[in-house]
């Protein structure tokens, strides 16, 4: 059946839904694709200010049979997949109510025109054909700006705030900025290397990885925290970026393939241009040109030794400085 004709079906005359009271739920369900600026800057604070138990759901899996709950007051944040429509119209009669929040101009087909089409496609697939069910539904129309407040004048909208906790809005200090600059031919370490992230990110909060990599890399990577995908860049503007940005702590494994033998030791000096030591396998390039505990570490291609290992330095900021210092040292008067 297609979402025309699903609509077409949900348009049959029912009785007239409850009004919704955000303050009688049991609990609020939000409906949302994952995390997002539009929860954290705004819903999520304006939620929390009120007291009220939260459930956060993934809005892109079906809704599992009974599911929604009687009391509930379902929150729609931006989209909503056809599959709930006729999970949300069953359930309606017995919800404290229904919300729809919006930090866009999702409901109008004017404001398409000269959107990315997959874009266009996405909000009118999940958000603009969606505007009539959410009246029938008697929704409430919750906005983040006053321009949509007043276009939307006629759904009397809630405004919400942009509100960001304080947590969310200071900068951390302490983070502790990791790095692995490989290319596409480093694609055995990539896939050694998440196993290792995924347990560093569980077990430290403070720990953020900057990767490069194609959409391939940045799909096998994107389950994990606090990990950014840069694209890859000529050298040029590597030199440039490396020359700009910082880093604490450069990553080298190294796997035993055919193709590695001929590599050189040159992250050392890329790690060293960013004020950074690095963390190398022992193998060569590494071992010979490192000094281990001088200017950078070598560590056996154990995932758990390098987990343990950046846990230790990241809890001893003296032997982090002591090892940038001694890799400056040794970038700056060359090789050897």
């Amino acid at each position: 059946m297609t979402v025309r004709q699903l609509l077409r079906r949900l348009r049959a005359p029912l009785a007239s839904p409850p009004p919704s009271d955000l303050q009688a739920a049991r609990r609020v369900v939000v409906l949302e694709e994952g995390a997002s600026p539009s929860g954290d800057y705004l819903l999520y604070p304006w939620l929390a200010q009120r007291g009220l138990a939260v459930l956060r759901c993934d809005s892109r899996q079906p809704p599992e049979a009974g599911f929604l709950q009687p009391g509930d007051f379902v929150v729609i944040l931006r989209y909503l997949p056809a599959a709930w429509l006729k999970p949300l119209s069953q359930a309606r009669a017995h919800l404290a109510g229904l919300a729809w929040f919006m930090d866009d101009d999702l409901w109008d087909p004017a404001v398409l025109q000269g959107l990315p089409k997959t874009y266009a496609r996405k909000i009118s697939s999940h958000a603009l054909r969606h505007r009539n069910w959410c009246t029938q539904m008697q929704a409430q129309l919750w906005v983040s700006t006053q321009a949509l407040a007043d276009k939307y004048a006629a759904h009397t909208p809630v405004l919400l705030p942009l509100a960001p906790p304080p947590a969310l809005s200071r900068a951390q200090p302490e983070a502790l900025r990791l790095g692995y600059h490989g290319t596409a031919s480093h694609h055995t370490e990539m896939a050694w290397l998440h196993q290792v992230l995924a347990a560093l990110m569980a077990r430290s909060t403070t720990l953020h990885v900057e990767l490069f990599g194609d959409l391939a890399i940045n799909r096998q990577f994107r389950d994990l925290p606090r990990v950014s995908i840069l694209h890859p860049m000529s050298w040029e503007r590597y030199q440039h970026y490396t020359a700009s940005h910082r880093l604490d702590i450069g990553l080298a494994p190294l796997q035993p393939t055919a193709f590695n033998q001929g590599r050189g030791a040159v992250k050392f000096y890329d790690y060293a241009r960013m004020g950074a030591f690095g963390v190398y396998a022992d193998v060569p390039p590494y071992r010979g040109f490192v000094q281990h505990g001088q200017d950078g570490l070598l560590l056996p291609m154990d995932a758990e030794v390098w987990v343990q290992t950046l846990l230790q330095l990241s809890q001893d900021a003296d032997l982090r400085q002591r090892l940038a210092q001694g890799a400056q040292a040794r970038a700056q008067r060359g090789a050897g």
